[in-house]
């Protein structure tokens, strides 16, 4: 039973992390709108720390063989596996189950998001200061694209991801 349940849940993950992939190749020309953050949110929200890191590592890696790899891709990793756990941890507190707080959540793990993967800079300048200033409006445009993008799916993913939840552990 437990073999089936893991196997369930990896093709949710699956599904999850190709549904991401599409979303940043399709909405690539436009800076800062893709889905993947809310994604990852959504997944660490409704199933759990593991399933969402492996959605954000997933999906970096096989949307970057078409965006393009670099060392940024080892950065992008490491700042949605942090969105994964701000976002797990915020799926425990009462404040989850508030659209309005889940959309302002999602945009401030955009500029979560933005300041881990700026740290790459620290690789070739000394004025990460500058640096980050210089990619803040990218930033910008991805926190405001995380909080449409939850408030016009988030809530409804959330649900479909817990109903998939009770459906398959038994609880109702």
């Amino acid at each position: 039973m437990a073999v089936r349940r893991h196997i369930r849940e990896q093709a949710v993950v699956a599904l999850l992390a190709a549904a991401s992939i599409a979303g940043r190749i399709v909405m690539e020309p436009v800076p800062g709108m893709q889905p993947t953050t809310v994604i990852i949110m959504v997944t660490a929200m409704s199933m759990g720390l593991r399933p969402a890191v492996m959605v954000a590592v997933i999906s970096t890696w096989i949307s970057n063989l078409q965006l393009g790899h670099g060392i940024w891709t080892i950065f992008q990793m490491l700042s949605w596996t942090a969105v994964a756990v701000a976002s797990y941890l915020y799926g425990k507190t009462k404040w989850r189950r508030s659209l309005l707080v889940s959309t302002a959540a999602a945009g401030l793990l955009g500029i979560m998001y933005g300041m881990i993967v700026s740290l790459n800079g620290l690789l070739f300048t000394r004025r990460i200061i500058a640096y980050y200033l210089a990619g803040l409006p990218h930033d910008l445009t991805h926190a405001v694209g995380n909080a449409a993008m939850y408030f016009a799916f988030g809530d409804r993913l959330m649900k479909l991801l817990r109903k998939y939840g009770e459906a398959y552990s038994g609880k109702k």
